[in-house]
């Protein structure tokens, strides 16, 4: 079995914590800033004396070596300097830490030595040595506290335990990131505290305790920053421990149904979320109707919400509604359901959720009738999507082709693109229609143009030595793109002389063109140029230099050297400040 000896070399160090890390360990080690070095009971502890004075530890896990720091690496599970001190200094203890070592003429004293000495002191001494030390530990002092609590002559004392738990999760203050690991540890403390009044039998006990424990931290949750999740660890383990209570534990399954409801609902950080499907067992058929009739009472008091109105998020509604439907989908029918779903429909998402129901349950003729009504009450919306693709491959199934074709053009006519246009040639081609289709979809794309600012094809101003791009009061885009997927490069640089596009379609447009028709390209590419120079920085530059390039190699075929060298010497001159980029020229063989 792997121990201390076997595993904990300067190798192993260096590797856990990479060499940056590794040398200030070794400086700290050297300075002497490790202090209260011990080991027992496979454990090795220390205090490392840095900004801070952070408490390391270190054990073996089977091979493995595990370490924690109190420092903000540590914080992340980071195996950090003060570690690698730590480690250093247990390598150079002399015996009986390293017994395969000769040992030394004075032998070190050990845990193990303080184990004996405790054992030969009087009770009474032990006595106030422990109350001493408690009296400086507050995480000690609970614990010591909790388990007087519970073998106390005439029962446990529960009140200490609430105590206790008021104590550790109440914050004073903000815990931040940092704090919140320590934070958590004196919470765990409590809830091993618990576990314990369990296993004595205080089943109900633990119940109540849990779930005010699960309280305080609806509040407590405000003031601590858990991005490492070191405390939704422990609430989780309260929510387990508060189920395996009820399992051990006799509540009355028509309270249990009352409370479980309000600790779901009231929840801000989904404490007890879906807690109907894991007590399903434990409420028993009881306590399951007297849920659904609490749930009941409220959702039954929410007003019907069609598609033409327009609700507001309700946190409250939405909750209730969530637990009423998942309720119903383990009680009851599949019409119970369908009607629990329809009380709100003012999202295409809910009608697609019964279309999902009744295909899911064979009955395709009231998914399809569902979906052709939710199609119909968001004609308008985008969100429509999935009723659409429903009733496209239903109706393609059954043969309807004509209908499937309608429902694309559909989404096409309310928002033209290429996807869309993809997907109607795809349909259409299905029917042999899409010559048709075709022009209908262009003539529809040359309807919806509107008048904005775009970037048009590059042209030379009068009396100007360069090219320059201006704005114009149409975007040809969507026709670009589309010309551009058929391959038809001609018809794609006539509609972007026409009327423009983005950016992004002039540069496909340059690279489709470089070959046949190089001053198109040029036109497109060198207007490009200095504006990216103007950005200063280096991305920035390298594009510059890169379209610089392009424009060089397409001048030279076009027999216009001369023009690029004067070009060149203009950047040159006019950005000669701009060292990095002055020097990325001169890296590629463009320097004047």
């Amino acid at each position: 079995m792997p121990t201390f000896s076997t595993i904990l070399d300067q190798d192993w160090l260096r590797e856990l914590a990479g060499d940056r890390y590794f040398q200030r360990g070794v400086d700290y080690f050297d300075r002497g800033l490790v202090h209260s070095l011990a080991q027992y009971d496979g454990q090795i502890t220390a205090d490392v004396h840095g900004t801070e004075v952070y408490q390391v530890s270190l054990w073996l896990d089977g091979d493995d070596l595990q370490y924690r720091c109190t420092c903000p690496l540590g914080v992340d599970d980071l195996f950090c300097k003060h570690c690698v001190a730590v480690g250093l200094a247990w390598i150079a203890e002399p015996p009986p830490y390293r017994p395969d070592r000769e040992a030394p003429a004075q032998k070190g004293t050990t845990m193990e030595d303080v184990r004996q000495y405790l054992g030969r002191q009087p009770q009474e001494t032990l006595v106030n040595l422990i109350l001493n030390r408690a009296m400086e530990d507050s995480r000690w002092r609970e614990q010591l506290l909790m388990k007087a609590a519970a073998k106390q002559p005439e029962g446990a004392d529960i009140n200490t335990f609430r105590r206790s738990l008021r104590n550790a999760i109440i914050p004073d203050g903000f815990i931040d990131y940092y704090r919140a690991r320590d934070y958590a540890d004196d919470v765990q403390s409590v809830v091993n505290g618990l576990e314990d009044l369990l296993d004595k039998g205080y089943a109900n006990d633990v119940i109540d305790l849990c779930e005010e424990a699960i309280t305080l931290f609806e509040t407590a949750y405000n003031s601590i920053d858990d991005s490492y999740g070191h405390v939704g660890y422990v609430t989780d383990q309260l929510q387990d421990l508060h189920y395996r209570a009820c399992e051990d534990g006799t509540p009355d399954p028509h309270d249990l149904a009352h409370r479980l409801f309000s600790l779901e609902v009231e929840s801000g950080y989904g404490f007890f979320f879906k807690a109907i499907e894991k007590y399903c067992d434990l409420l028993g058929k009881d306590g399951l109707k007297t849920y659904g009739q609490i749930v009941d009472a409220e959702w039954n008091s929410f007003a019907d919400i069609g598609s033409s109105e327009q609700r507001k998020y309700n946190y409250r509604r939405s909750e209730i509604s969530r637990i009423k439907e998942r309720l119903t989908s383990m009680l009851g029918s599949v019409e119970d359901l369908v009607n629990a779903i329809s009380k709100d429909l003012s999202q295409p998402s809910r009608y697609f959720q019964i279309v999902q129901i009744y295909k899911t349950d064979g009955q395709m003729d009231k998914a399809i009738a569902w979906a052709e009504d939710g199609l119909a009450a968001f004609s308008d919306s985008y969100r429509s999507g999935q009723l659409g693709d429903f009733l496209i491959e239903a109706h393609e199934t059954q043969g309807r082709f004509d209908e499937a074709l309608e429902i694309v053009w559909h989404d096409f006519d309310r928002q033209p693109s290429l996807d869309q246009y993809q997907k109607l040639k795809q349909q259409a081609d299905k029917t042999d229609t899409w010559s048709e289709w075709r022009d209908r979809a262009l003539d529809k794309v040359r309807q919806t143009l509107q008048p904005k600012a775009i970037n048009r094809r590059p042209t030379r101003a009068k009396g100007a030595r360069f090219h320059r791009v201006q704005n114009i009061a149409t975007d040809h885009s969507l026709l670009v793109e589309i010309f551009l997927w058929e391959g038809d490069d001609e018809q794609a640089w006539s509609e972007a002389k026409a009327g423009g596009c983005s950016a992004r379609l002039w540069t496909r447009l340059a690279e489709t063109r470089e070959i046949s028709h190089p001053e198109d390209a040029l036109w497109i590419y060198q207007p490009r140029i200095e504006p990216l120079i103007n950005q200063t920085n280096n991305p920035a530059y390298q594009q510059a230099v890169d379209l610089l390039l392009k424009v060089k190699t397409l001048m030279e075929r076009c027999d216009r050297q001369a023009e690029f060298a004067e070009f060149l010497a203009q950047l040159h001159r006019t950005y000669k400040r701009k060292r990095n980029f002055i020097a990325l020229l001169q890296k590629n063989g463009l320097g004047y």
